[in-house]
């Protein structure tokens, strides 16, 4: 479903490299979390299979095409990000607005966007917030309407930044159930390594844009002196 192959990166008017030769996958339906300390390349991984940074070296394949500028926006419908902060991705001056927004974007006839919408609002229990504005939600509310307007796109690929970062537990729990409930294949950036091997069957560790392992959670969540070298 998503294949790297010697993956590098480094962002315009920058020399050194954020990510270096990454190569892995991920099958149809696996959950995976990627987890590395901070400025590991976790974020800047995600923003190169989205498109949004490109590469200067290697392939991303998306269900077997190519991530490039030929066939990119095809590839990029296929996979939808949650970035970890929601404030980045909820700017319309209701939550209902953000949701179909998309939508619009992508040219879908207004009342079927409007269906769209709502019927997403309802199937994550968000209804009752689709008149608010996003400025006045929770946490946790705020993650529960960015991934709204995601899903309502219908990618067949979540990539999620840090999805339960500063959430109180209570908030926490409801997100990562619903993730996990979600029957997408999923990459997770997380610092939460509970979450992570509740969720996930496998993890790629991160260390200085490089991927320096990639394994079962309580395999590698167990290992105190390589976790302690990759600075986790």
């Amino acid at each position: 479903m998503v294949r790297l192959v010697q993956v590098s990166a480094s962002y315009p008017q920058q020399t050194t490299r954020v990510l270096k030769d990454i190569s892995f996958h991920v099958l149809k339906g696996e959950s995976v979390a990627l987890i590395g300390a901070n400025g590991a390349g976790k974020t800047s991984l995600l923003l190169a299979l989205t498109g949004i940074l490109p590469i200067c070296h290697g392939s991303i394949f998306i269900d077997g095409a190519e991530l490039s500028k030929r066939n990119g926006q095809v590839a990029q419908r296929k996979t939808g990000l949650v970035f970890q902060n929601p404030d980045d991705q909820l700017f319309m001056p209701r939550v209902y607005d953000d949701v179909l927004f998309g939508l619009l974007n992508r040219g879908i006839a207004e009342e079927e966007a409007e269906s769209r919408a709502r019927e997403m609002l309802d199937r994550l229990g968000i209804g009752h917030l689709a008149e608010r504005s996003p400025s006045r939600l929770s946490g946790g509310e705020k993650r529960l309407c960015a991934l709204a307007a995601v899903l309502v796109m219908e990618p067949e690929i979540l990539l999620f930044d840090e999805p339960t970062a500063f959430l109180d537990p209570k908030a926490r729990r409801t997100v990562g159930a619903l993730i996990q409930a979600l029957p997408h294949t999923k990459l997770i950036a997380t610092h939460d390594l509970d979450f992570a091997q509740t969720l996930c069957s496998r993890a790629l560790i991160l260390c200085s844009g490089a991927l320096a392992t990639d394994d079962a959670p309580a395999t590698l969540f167990t290992d105190s002196v390589r976790m302690t070298e990759w600075g986790l």
